[in-house]
C-alpha cells in the first residue's frame, strides 16, 4: 500500500471532520504573495535582531501587526522587547507557502534564560502576527535551557522534493498525536505514528527514552500504551507552519481546560488551568521521528487570542 495515499487519505479525513480546520473560524482569507525561503530566514535573523538591540523598528512591521505573549496581547517593545538578548539556540521552520515561521529558541530575558516559542507571519512583505510563548527558568520551572545547545539533524536536513511529505501529511501526523494523547486509555485509542527511538524534549528536557525522577525510562508510544496523560484536553489546535523541506509542522494547541483539573506532564508539577503549547514535529514517511515542545500555564487563565483552523496556501 503506498503511504503516501494513505496519509493523504487521513488528512482529507481529519480536515473534512473539523479535527484540523474549524469550519466556523474566523481564520483570514488574504492568500500572501511570495516570499521565499531566504525572505523568510531574513526576517527570523532581523527579527532576533530587533529583540537583542530592543528595537522593534528594524523589522518591516505592518501598521496593524498583532503580537501575543504566551496568551496576552501586548504592545510591539514592550513585555521580552524590553530586555532580551542574542538567542543562544534556534530551531527554526520556514512555510513559503503561507508566510509562516515557526520558532523554538532561547534567550535571555534580562538575567533570565528563557524558553521561547514564536511564530511569524509574512504578508507582502510585512510582518502581520508575531505570537510568543516564553517559559523563563526561574524558580520550580520545568525548563532546561541549557540544554538546549544545537537542533537535531531533523531540523537541519534538506529533503530531496520526490521524497517530501505533502504539507497535509505533516499535518495528518501531528494530529494523529494529538489524538492518541486525547484517547489513550479509551475503547476509542488510536495508536500515534511514533517510532521507538522517537524522542521528546519538553522545554529542553528529555521526556521519553530516559528516566524521569523516579521514574523509568518508556518510549512515548509506551506512554500512550499506557495512559500516562489520560483525560487530557487538546484544545485549540493550529497547525500554521509547515516546513516541507525539513520535514517538519508547528502545532499550536492547548493542554488542559480552565475550568477543569490541572494538567498533569510527564514530569514536574501539575499545570493549573489550560497551558500554551508549541510542538514543533519532526515526520519522515509519515513516522514522528523527534518532538520539540515548549508549553507554560500562565497564572491568569486566558482565552487562546488567535483564530482557530490553518491558513490558505499560496498557489505555484
Amino acid at each position: 500500500m503506498n503511504i503516501r495515499r494513505v496519509f493523504q487519505a487521513m488528512a482529507i479525513t481529519v480536515i473534512a471532520s473539523g479535527a484540523v480546520v474549524n469550519a466556523g473560524a474566523a481564520v483570514s482569507k488574504e492568500v500572501p504573495t511570495s516570499c521565499d525561503r531566504t525572505c523568510l530566514k531574513q526576517i527570523a535573523d532581523r527579527y532576533f535582531e530587533s529583540l537583542a538591540q530592543h528595537n522593534p523598528a528594524l523589522l518591516p512591521l505592518a501598521r496593524e501587526v498583532k503580537y501575543t505573549e504566551t496568551g496576552r496581547v501586548t504592545k510591539i517593545g514592550e513585555g521580552l522587547w524590553k530586555k532580551a538578548g542574542k538567542p543562544t539556540y534556534r530551531l527554526e521552520l520556514l512555510d513559503p507557502d503561507t508566510g509562516g515561521i515557526g520558532i523554538h529558541a532561547v534567550v535571555p530575558d534580562g538575567d533570565v534564560q528563557t524558553v521561547m516559542a514564536a511564530r511569524l507571519r509574512v504578508q507582502n512583505g510585512m510582518v502581520t502576527e508575531i505570537e510568543t510563548i516564553l517559559v523563563p527558568k526561574v524558580a520550580g520551572a520545568f525548563a532546561a535551557p541549557e540544554k538546549l545547545v544545537a537542533p537535531s539533524h531533523y531540523f537541519t536536513r534538506r529533503i530531496r522534493v520526490a521524497e517530501q511529505s505533502s504539507r497535509y501529511e505533516l499535518i495528518a501526523a501531528a494530529d494523529a498525536y494529538f489524538r492518541a494523547f486525547e484517547s489513550e486509555g479509551t475503547p476509542d485509542y488510536i495508536r500515534a505514528p511514533l517510532l521507538p527511538d522517537t524522542l521528546r524534549f519538553e522545554n529542553g528536557v528529555q521526556t521519553t527514552n530516559a528516566a524521569l525522577g523516579n521514574l523509568p525510562a518508556t518510549t512515548a508510544a509506551e506512554q500512550f500504551d499506557m495512559a500516562a496523560f489520560k483525560g487530557a484536553v487538546v484544545a485549540d489546535r493550529r497547525y500554521l507552519v509547515v516546513d516541507q523541506e525539513i520535514g517538519a509542522v508547528q502545532s499550536l494547541v492547548r493542554f488542559g481546560d480552565p475550568k477543569g483539573p490541572p494538567f498533569r506532564p510527564m514530569a514536574g508539577a501539575p499545570l493549573a488551568g489550560a497551558a500554551f503549547v508549541s510542538e514543533i514535529f519532526a515526520v519522515t514517511q509519515g513516522k514522528i521521528v523527534e518532538i520539540q515542545a515548549v508549553f507554560t500555564a500562565p497564572s491568569e487563565q486566558l482565552p487562546t487570542p488567535w483564530p482557530v483552523g490553518t491558513l490558505p496556501v499560496r498557489d505555484h
